[in-house]
C-alpha cells in the first residue's frame, strides 16, 4: 500500500496546479498489468498498487487515458477494450500504436499525449514502466519498476 499511497498523495499535490480538465495517462503492459500478460487471469496478473490507484482516480472523477504500445489492428484493439471493460476501467480514450503511420513507439506515446492536451485536457501524471511512457506533454512522470515493486518520479 506505500506505493499506492505515494500515487495518491503525489497525484493531490500536482493537481492543485491545474484548474480544469485534469487527467492521468497510463500505460497497460508492466503498468496496469504484470509485464506479459494480455490479459489478467487472477489478481497476480495484476499491478494491484497501480490498479487502485486508477480506480481511486475514477472515484474522484478524474479522466483516464490509456496509451499502450500493443499494435493497432480490429481484433487486438477489442481484445483489449474487452480486457479493460473486465477490470471495471471508465476510460476517455485507448490510443493504440498503428505502426504503419507512426514508426517508433517513442514518437507514438508523445504525440498522443500532446492530442490530449489538444483536445483540453491537463495531464496531470503519465503512468508506464518505460521512459517513453512519461516525458514531453505527460506531467509527474512516475516510473513502474519491476511490476510495482518500486515507482521513481520524474
Amino acid at each position: 500500500m506505500a506505493i499506492y499511497n505515494s500515487l495518491v498523495k503525489n497525484f493531490n499535490n500536482e493537481l492543485s496546479k491545474y484548474n480544469r480538465n485534469p487527467c492521468v495517462v497510463f500505460d497497460i503492459d508492466g503498468t496496469i498489468l504484470v509485464d506479459g500478460n494480455y490479459a489478467p487471469s487472477s489478481n497476480d496478473d495484476i499491478v494491484t498498487d497501480v490498479y487502485e490507484f486508477l480506480l481511486y482516480l475514477q472515484t474522484r472523477g478524474i479522466s483516464i487515458f490509456i496509451i499502450t504500445a500493443r499494435p493497432d489492428s480490429q481484433a487486438n484493439r477489442q481484445g483489449t477494450m474487452n480486457m479493460l471493460d473486465d477490470l471495471r476501467i471508465d476510460y476517455k480514450y485507448l490510443y493504440m500504436w498503428d505502426r504503419s503511420s507512426i514508426g517508433n513507439h517513442t514518437t507514438f506515446k508523445e504525440l498522443a499525449r500532446k492530442d490530449i492536451l489538444d483536445n483540453n485536457y491537463n495531464i496531470v501524471m503519465s503512468l508506464g514502466d518505460n521512459e517513453w511512457d512519461y516525458g514531453k506533454h505527460g506531467g509527474l512522470g512516475v516510473h513502474i519498476h519491476n511490476d510495482g515493486e518500486y515507482i521513481t518520479y520524474h
